[in-house]
């Protein structure tokens, strides 16, 4: 059986990349944890006992348990979900980052030969590489082939969006380009030359055209200015960009036409190529290879797509399937 890219609905991914994240965040939840502890035993040190614990003998005390508790806390809870919390991902990178730039100002008015000074360095250098080992976590998640839940989201309802813009529902057809059924078919057809990533990137592309050229995003436009959208990207001297919003136009158009029940609905004769096929020249030919692909299945009736099967399907990722049924 060929294996062929499918938009399937699941409750999670455990793949190694989420393994890997789970690893790393855990182990910053319990570094940040350690240090914390640390601190902390460190004011009881300064104090001498509990009941004389006195914060004013360590001034930065207070502010390195609350940073390093809320680390810790961040952390943890990106561990337990990283697709989940990529938002939480990302703070926790940029507060890393800006802790070390601003820790980092204080060495660089104090002499060289100031311990303190020497110890300030070390730990803005130390929340600097960790800032920027988070965002690169982030980034590796947002260019993986099933991103963060959020980015799922946002990028099946681009897909609708796309699919809409080009064959919209209503007609002489109860259905659009999104209906399940037409947009397995269309995604099927891109990823022959495209990986899940790429398609995923491209209606990021597009999101981002549309703001520029709209000033809002593509999932939030009206269908006119969609379409005056995808008319100007069509013409963009922007190569990449206009092979894009082509490709997706000629997949769309070719799959939703393609389909039997649309063929029925528009009163195409799918007959015709077959009698002339099996009266012409070469019905011999014909007939042994359609002896040899076995009797046509009968095409499915023209009905609306059942709830749940339209655009306001559950999240969408683009993955490979492990065959060719349908989702």
């Amino acid at each position: 059986m060929v294996k062929r890219p499918r938009i399937v609905i699941q409750a999670g991914v455990r793949d190694g990349l989420e393994r890997r994240l789970r690893w790393l965040f855990g182990t910053a939840a319990a570094t940040f944890g350690l240090l914390c502890a640390g601190v902390v035993l460190a004011l009881f040190d300064a104090a001498g006992s509990l009941v004389s614990l006195r914060p004013g003998a360590l001034p930065w005390a207070p502010f390195a348990v609350a940073y390093t508790a809320t680390a810790a806390a961040l952390a943890w809870r990106i561990a337990r979900a990283p697709r989940r919390e990529t938002s939480s991902m990302m703070l926790l990178g940029a507060g890393l980052g800006l802790s070390g730039v601003a820790a980092l100002a204080v060495p660089l008015v104090r002499t060289a030969t100031d311990p303190q000074g020497k110890m300030l360095a070390a730990g803005a250098t130390a929340d600097l590489l960790a800032g920027g080992l988070f965002v690169s976590a982030w980034l590796r998640l947002w260019l993986d082939a099933v991103p963060g839940e959020a980015r799922q989201r946002r990028d099946e309802s681009l897909l609708v969006a796309l699919l809409d813009a080009f064959v919209p529902e209503g007609g002489a057809v109860p259905f659009g380009a999104a209906e399940a059924r037409v947009r397995d078919a269309i995604l099927s057809r891109r990823s022959a030359r495209r990986s899940e990533v790429v398609l995923r990137l491209e209606l990021r592309a597009l999101d981002l055209a549309c703001g520029l050229l709209a000033r809002e995003s593509f999932r939030a436009a009206s269908p006119d200015t969609r379409s005056e959208v995808l008319a100007r990207l069509c013409r963009t001297r922007v190569a990449p960009l206009r092979r894009s919003v082509l490709a997706w136009r000629e997949a769309t158009l070719t799959s939703f036409y393609a389909d039997p029940r649309v063929l029925d609905a528009i009163g195409f004769d799918r007959g015709y190529l077959d009698r002339r096929l099996t009266e012409g020249p070469n019905r011999d030919e014909h007939r042994e290879r359609l002896a040899a692909s076995g009797p046509p299945e009968a095409p499915a009736a023209l009905e609306k797509p059942a709830h749940g099967q339209g655009p306001s399907a559950p999240v969408l990722r683009l993955v490979r399937g492990a065959g060719s049924g349908a989702p």
